[in-house]
């Protein structure tokens, strides 16, 4: 994974927590509907960075996750 993906996402979780995948799915499907797919999948690779951090133990703040 991406190292930037990876901080951004911690900060997902930081500021949202359990909430932080939805948001940036949320985010992902906004951008979409208006029309930039390159931004959107930017926030889908956030999505899956989010994932990947309640499945691993490196996530600094894991109970919000």
């Amino acid at each position: 994974m991406n190292h930037g993906y990876n901080l951004f996402a911690e900060a997902l979780v930081f500021v949202h927590g359990a909430r932080a995948e939805s948001e940036a799915g949320l985010h992902a499907a906004l951008c979409e509907k208006m029309g930039d797919m390159e931004t959107a999948e930017t926030w889908r690779k956030l999505q899956i960075a989010v994932t990947d951090l309640r499945k691993s133990t490196v996530c600094a703040n894991r109970r919000a996750a």
